[in-house]
């Protein structure tokens, strides 16, 4: 009597161009996941050694999108993680100020104890929070040793600090934030429009540290051309400071008018990411996949933009471990199909909402995490319908 060998393998993507810039891969293969792990990649693995196989002939797959300036909590117009980033490929997020240290004892029982998305969090520098004017005017409430405390209390979960819509002519938000950010040896990201008493060229050469991170690097308001449309001279002078550009897009903080002169003269993000929330989906699209097919169009290689949704934020986040389609990494896994057609794509508000024509616009199929499949758009990791087993009839 013959016995049946166990699957190796409980998916298995097959037909795919894999690309992980972590490891250099790039190039057609087959990718295996064994419970919550990557456990092959290489070419032609049999299908006979899984218990289930995807055909994903002519898809990109890629390590799960990683998001690094999105909003689950505190803004009003705030999403939860799961419908906000599966469906668009991204299976970790980095919710930015949301909550400050006096809220984020609530962002914890809200968010972070429900969602299935692996959520990171910057604390934001004013204590109650991203919860509007007055509130984040209120220079008393950014406290930087309260904020530091709170962030060395909140575990792994808490990764830096978050400077925000301050309206005030003066450095105190950015200043306490940094502070804060030292005190308990995180990063911030700052989001600041520039002032004639707080201006851009000073707050990157003068406040801000290695590895600080300005967030928005194509803003309409926060021009990172110049009048005859060349890159800064303090924008480059930042980036070999050791700052880093974010992208940041949203319903107000991505034009095309910034982002291609400065990606033609090679000022690259150094981190794609959406700001994402219910305005700017509703009005400028800005989830990840759509953020990276406008990158594509103003520039950008498929390969820079693969690079800078992956393995750049989860260094930069302090977890190397993500990012990648390695062997024995977490399975976490991005299947993208690039469309063929007439596109719009649309940047936002201070443009106008302005159209860039496209021919090509990425389009998430398969989102899997921790090797769940989370988001399977066209059911290639089901059974057919006709396996369906007949209902139970006995009942009259």
């Amino acid at each position: 009597m013959s016995q049946t060998t166990a699957p190796t393998y409980d998916l298995l993507l097959k037909g795919g161009r894999v690309i992980d810039p972590a490891s250099s891969a790039d190039g057609p293969m087959d990718l295996a996941v064994a419970g919550r792990r990557i456990a092959a990649v290489q070419a032609d693995i049999p299908a006979s050694a899984a218990a289930r196989v995807a055909d994903v002939t002519g898809w990109l797959v890629l390590p799960g999108l990683i998001d690094m300036h999105a909003h689950c909590y505190g803004f009003e117009h705030a999403m939860f993680p799961d419908e906000m980033c599966f469906p668009y490929g991204v299976t970790t997020m980095l919710d930015v100020g949301g909550a400050g240290w006096r809220t984020y004892d609530d962002f914890e029982a809200a968010v972070l104890r429900r969602t299935r998305v692996r959520v990171f969090a910057l604390m934001n520098i004013v204590g109650r929070g991203m919860v509007g004017n007055p509130y984040e005017q209120d220079i008393d409430d950014m406290d930087p040793r309260a904020t530091a405390e709170r962030i060395a209390a909140a575990g792994e979960a808490c990764i830096g600090v978050k400077v925000a819509h301050f309206e005030g002519p003066g450095w105190e938000a950015v200043d306490r934030g940094v502070e804060a950010a030292g005190l308990s040896g995180t990063w911030v990201m700052v989001d600041q429009n520039p002032l004639p008493t707080r201006t851009m060229d000073r707050m990157l050469l003068e406040h801000l540290r290695p590895g600080d991170v300005l967030t928005h690097a194509y803003s309409f308001n926060k021009p990172i051309v110049d009048a005859e449309g060349n890159v800064k001279k303090h924008f480059w002078q930042a980036r070999e400071n050791g700052i880093v550009f974010d992208t940041g897009h949203g319903n107000s903080n991505f034009s095309f008018r910034m982002a291609v002169p400065a990606i033609e003269q090679g000022f690259l993000p150094d981190t794609v990411s959406t700001d994402l929330h219910r305005k700017s989906l509703l009005y400028s699209v800005p989830t990840m996949t759509e953020v990276m097919s406008k990158l594509i169009a103003a520039g950008m290689s498929l390969e820079d933009v693969v690079e800078r949704s992956t393995v750049n934020p989860a260094r930069h986040m302090g977890h190397a471990e993500l990012g990648t389609l390695s062997v024995g990494a977490p399975a976490d896994i991005a299947a993208l199909e690039m469309a063929q057609g007439d596109f719009g794509l649309s940047d936002n508000s201070p443009s106008g909402y302005r159209v860039m024509k496209a021919d090509r616009r990425l389009a998430c199929q398969i989102t899997i995490r921790d090797g769940e499949v989370v988001w399977d758009r066209n059911g290639r990791t089901k059974e057919d319908w006709t396996k369906t087993p007949p209902p139970d009839t006995s009942m009259p």
